[in-house]
């Protein structure tokens, strides 16, 4: 079987099965009162990047798509380690460049770079391992959403879509990750489960019901889509599976829902229920969200 037929989604569940390894965004390590958040993304120059995109898109995004998953468990970044791969024609100029992304992401966001590795290859990739810190009583694991709890995402979905259809590369690749958002909900501790969004909206749900064994209902009138999505005539498209908004999607129990929205940019699209199905309601009406979003491996 060809990994094509598989996609990336299965390839993980091989591993976190084979190894005992929870399904997260980040690893959490016991240091004490906190935990050590550890996690790692890697980026391709061919399946990544859109033509056009500059070494500086490239550097950035390789942090930045880290650092969200380091915001998903109300984390603070502490430090990274580079490995990059490039090809022996590249130009020194288009690798400073690259650094230069990395760095500038890194002083937005906090933490450094402490080391790394570069390799000759194919074509330009890079991998960045992220380490974090938490407060154990404000960690917000995937894992905890339950049926009746409220759903809210922050800021708006549909931006990276958008931004995909109309070649905005810098909409697309300087990704804003959700630190501060990140943080003010774990010092809320009311938080049942939460995740980044950037495989999209629908996968992610899948995603929290496979792990919760739960379902979800979502309201297409209550979902915040950004200005950018609304101008498509596919905005629901763009804001369900699409993906690379980097928002946050959590639980969390209605009431303390409720006092959260007076203090930051959420917005409530739904409820956990107890049936394992994940609909949305149009107009009255129920309909199937599909299991589908940005995967790698799918043809």
């Amino acid at each position: 079987m060809k990994l094509s037929q598989v996609g990336e989604r299965k390839l993980t569940y091989y591993v976190t099965k084979k190894f005992s390894i929870p399904f997260d965004d980040c690893a959490f390590l016991d240091a004490g009162e906190e935990y050590l958040l550890i996690t790692t993304d890697m980026v391709n120059r061919k399946t990544h990047f859109p033509e056009g995109s500059t070494f500086y898109h490239m550097g950035w995004y390789a942090m930045a798509v880290n650092i969200s998953d380091i915001a998903a468990k109300g984390g603070k970044p502490i430090a990274y380690v580079a490995a990059i791969g490039m090809p022996e024609n590249l130009e020194k100029e288009n690798y400073e460049e690259m650094l230069e992304g990395m760095e500038k992401c890194t002083e937005e966001y906090g933490g450094k770079l402490v080391g790394g590795d570069t390799k000759e290859a194919d074509d330009v990739t890079i991998a960045i391992t992220a380490f974090g810190k938490v407060r154990k009583d404000e960690a917000m694991p995937r894992k905890g959403a339950k049926p009746e709890d409220a759903v809210y995402v922050t800021g708006s979905i549909g931006r990276g879509g958008a931004a995909l259809l109309e070649k905005n590369l810098e909409e697309l690749l300087l990704i804003k990750p959700k630190i501060k958002e990140g943080r003010m909900l774990a010092k809320s501790k009311v938080v049942t489960s939460c995740m980044d969004l950037s495989d999209g909206l629908a996968s992610s749900l899948y995603q929290l019901a496979k792990i919760n064994n739960v379902g979800f209902i979502i309201y297409e009138d209550m979902l915040p889509v950004a200005e950018i999505a609304k101008k498509h005539e596919n905005w629901l498209e763009l804001a369900l599976y699409y993906g690379g908004d980097y928002e946050l999607l959590f639980t969390v129990p209605e009431e303390k829902g409720k006092e959260l929205e007076k203090k930051m940019d959420i917005k409530r699209i739904g409820k956990v229920i107890e049936e394992n199905k994940i609909t949305l309601i149009k107009e009255g009406k129920e309909h199937k969200i599909e299991d589908r979003g940005y995967e790698h491996f799918r043809m």
